[in-house]
């Protein structure tokens, strides 16, 4: 009992944990859309897009969630704008990641005199979240699942099939559009937690996992946000525990769970998106 409440003597862990609960929520939440849509690229992308904006953030001054997600609205538009122009979705969001990603790079890189924390930057340090942040997470967790729930069948329309949804007329276009944003919300909120090379890990994880034991989408869903949240605690009380960065705790978490699942459970992974 004492390894669970020992941390608990530290008010940043306190705040840590509420962090954690809020981030696994949200991208379990997310994250069946992600691998039904078989977007698994896009929020690699996104989060490696965003670097670009937080370099330029930090190194001028600015806020770190104001540069993440300025970052984060330019690599949408900028994905789509590509995507406009006939080329493939993946390599439209490889060709925008890999800009935004080196822009940031080589911002941090030309400003070495800055007191840049570039491992918290790229791995996460949930243990320096504050007030502000918590408040900022419970808002984006909030509104995200009020959208969920309001536009929840038209959502899950288009994920399973964009023409035939129109064709009901679901607003195909804005749909998608509304689903983006909240991907790009949920990478900037994420950002603190997990660092911007293992954002995208939580949206596919704690989803892939609970494909191998449910089928149909509600109980997914359901069990991605549950699977998410006890990931990031588990992945929280290792890493304090352990000394060692939040974000790769919380993902190693994550992929042990998964590897349990998957011995357990082989072959059951069926979920995917209708060709459209």
């Amino acid at each position: 009992m004492n390894l669970l409440l020992d941390p608990f003597e530290y008010a940043f862990f306190e705040r840590a944990l509420i962090a954690a609960v809020l981030v696994g929520a949200l991208t379990g939440a997310l994250g069946p859309f992600v691998i039904v849509r078989r977007m698994a690229y896009i929020g690699q992308g996104l989060s490696q897009s965003v670097l670009g904006g937080v370099g330029v953030a930090l190194v001028y001054g600015a806020g770190l969630s104001s540069g993440a997600a300025a970052a984060a609205l330019v690599a949408i538009v900028a994905i789509y704008v590509v995507r406009r122009r006939g080329v493939p979705v993946d390599t439209a969001i490889g060709i925008v990641a890999s800009t935004m990603f080196a822009a940031g790079v080589a911002v941090i890189s030309s400003n070495r005199d800055r007191s840049l924390n570039i491992s918290n930057l790229l791995f996460g340090n949930i243990l320096g979240v504050d007030r502000d942040d918590l408040i900022l997470v419970s808002v984006v967790v909030v509104f995200t699942g009020v959208v969920l729930a309001v536009f929840y069948k038209p959502l899950l329309a288009v994920t399973h099939n964009a023409a035939v949804a129109s064709a009901h007329g679901v607003r195909s276009g804005l749909i998608e559009a509304m689903f983006h944003l909240l991907l790009g919300l949920a990478v900037v909120t994420a950002l603190q937690v997990l660092g911007v090379l293992l954002v995208a890990a939580t949206l596919l994880l704690p989803a892939a996992t609970a494909s191998l034991a449910w089928r149909s989408f509600g109980q997914l869903t359901a069990a991605s946000i549950a699977i998410g949240v006890v990931i990031g605690v588990v992945g929280l009380y290792i890493s304090y525990y352990r000394d060692i960065a939040s974000g790769p705790a919380i993902v190693l978490t994550g992929a042990a769970v998964f590897a349990v699942v998957a011995i357990a459970a082989p072959n059951r992974f069926r979920h995917g998106r209708n060709p459209i």
